[in-house]
């Protein structure tokens, strides 16, 4: 029966971190075709584009997505009432975020001096459309207990990309415009797809779920909001202090980064649920012990990528970058050590939302954001590039670090001494 157990559980976290690797596969393999057939420039005006271009869909995810995901798994039986509601309120969002970039392209390009964003802010609701396809259904597929359905949604997405650069470059189509019309072509693949596999149900869209939805939302929007501003301030602000060259050469680093976090995403869903399931038993003891082993489960998955950073980084930025982005190195490896503190505080915020204190995670979010806006501004007119990763390196460590105090005043969890003796005697064991 305990073998069927952990089957069932390796067989629940390999769908789900193969499905988000997919996704990010996908992601990569753009990323990879930009930065090998564009200069820095060019890739690093596609960089803020896209920065936010990610913001936007963040708040979406945040005001939509995850309260219609929270709402499905509570009302099952409404499924097609709710997901009518939350998808007329996506097509909404839709048509006001892309109304707003066609708005303000000319302002950016000229706030930034990048005149060439003036002519990818009307394409944005290619990406928006595209991402938010994807993202949406494949967090219903969650939703409903299908991961392996997550993982084919995910697959569909990532197979679509290739197919579709592979015959853009065969017919030496790459250009920025192209590969917008990509993304929109994907989401029209996924929309496709999701009907295939059954996810699309109609009802009888009703106003009261639109309210629960944005009752629910407008913190977790806010939240996400924070979070990305926190993520890409950086980028801003040297496109705004710097150049288009230097934002391309800091994207490339902080991509490579974000592949080697991808455990901390993927596993972080299989983390949630454990957590929440203590907050519902009312036991402290057991909270205790998923608390712990979130944090040797994200160690363990994380420390390796770190090491391969280090001791390769060069080599790939060389390989990747095919010698125009050789100032990343530095960058890269300045960022990389915070990484290592990064399950702390990816455990950190699943804890406090398992326990129903998602505002504390805002208030954590909002100071970073802060943190991390003032030594940017200080240190990229001190420091040049480099001091922009020390910015963020920074920011990200001691936010992380006053997080770990402010979650013992509100969460009986072990730390220091204690949480070794909890990893030592009791984590450590249930893995064998």
């Amino acid at each position: 029966m305990k073998a069927l157990q952990i089957i069932r559980r390796l067989s629940a976290s390999g769908f789900s971190i193969g499905g988000q690797g997919l996704f990010m596969l996908g992601n990569m393999l753009v990323f990879y075709v930009l930065v090998r057939n564009f200069s820095p420039a060019e890739f690093g005006v596609w960089a803020l584009f896209l920065a936010l271009v990610s913001i936007v869909d963040g708040v979406r995810q945040g005001l939509i997505q995850n309260p219609l995901t929270r709402l499905l798994m509570l009302h099952p039986e409404r499924e097609a009432e709710i997901f009518t509601s939350a998808s007329l309120m996506q097509l909404g969002f839709l048509l006001l975020a892309s109304l707003l970039f066609l708005l303000s392209g000319h302002w950016m390009a000229s706030l930034m001096d990048m005149p060439a964003l003036a002519e990818l802010f009307p394409m944005a609701f290619l990406p928006l459309f595209g991402l938010g396809a994807i993202q949406s259904f494949a967090s219903l597929a969650i939703a409903k207990g299908k991961l392996g359905l997550y993982f084919l949604l995910n697959g569909v997405y990532c197979l679509t990309l290739i197919l579709a650069l592979l015959l853009l470059h065969h017919f030496s189509l790459l250009s920025l415009d192209y590969i917008l019309l990509l993304y929109g072509f994907t989401g029209l693949v996924t929309v496709l797809a999701a009907a295939v596999f059954g996810l699309i149900k109609f009802g009888k869209p009703k106003l009261h779920w639109m309210n629960q939805i944005l009752d629910q939302g407008k913190y977790n929007s806010a939240t996400n909001l924070c979070s990305l501003l926190f993520q890409k301030a950086d980028i801003f602000m040297i496109g705004y202090f710097l150049n288009p060259a230097a934002v391309g050469v800091f994207q490339l680093a902080t991509k490579i980064i974000q592949y080697v976090e991808l455990p901390l995403s993927a596993f972080g869903q299989t983390i949630y649920p454990r957590l929440a399931a203590t907050q519902r038993e009312g036991n402290a003891t057991h909270l205790n012990f998923e608390y712990a082993r979130g944090l040797v489960l994200l160690f363990v998955l994380i420390i390796p990528g770190v090491l391969a950073v280090l001791a390769f980084g060069q080599n790939l930025i060389e390989i990747l970058g095919n010698g125009s982005y050789g100032e990343a190195v530095l960058i890269l490896l300045i960022l990389v050590p915070a990484s290592v503190f990064k399950p702390l505080g990816r455990v950190f915020g699943l804890t406090l939302e398992s326990i129903g204190l998602s505002q504390i995670n805002f208030q954590m979010l909002l100071f970073s954001l802060v943190v991390n806006v003032l030594l940017n501004g200080i240190l990229i007119q001190a420091y040049g590039l480099p001091g922009a990763a020390i910015a963020t390196s920074l920011s990200t460590i001691s936010t992380i670090l006053i997080g770990q105090v402010r979650l013992k005043k509100y969460v009986n969890v072990a730390s220091g001494l204690n949480l070794w003796i909890t990893i030592k005697k009791e984590v450590l064991p249930s893995f064998k």
